[in-house]
């Protein structure tokens, strides 16, 4: 993966994030309203385990990321 990280600065501050770490995150619900997916996004800042709802909801993904400066 260290290639795409040179290519994607969204990439520099992601931690260990599995492919089922994800999967297992979108099965879950939006930290903030409880609504549950299937529009959910997972945040990809290291030791940052927030999920929320996406535009079809409330939005919470998009708000997390401008207030923390995370990637979702």
């Amino acid at each position: 993966m260290s290639a795409f990280r040179n290519h994607c600065p969204h990439l520099d501050s992601v931690g260990e994030i599995t492919k089922e770490d994800l999967i297992q995150k979108s099965l879950g619900t939006c930290q903030d309203c409880k609504v549950q997916g299937p529009n959910l996004w997972a945040c990809l800042e290291n030791r940052c385990s927030y999920v929320g709802c996406g535009e079809s909801q409330v939005d919470h993904s998009t708000i997390h990321s401008q207030e923390t400066k995370h990637y979702l």
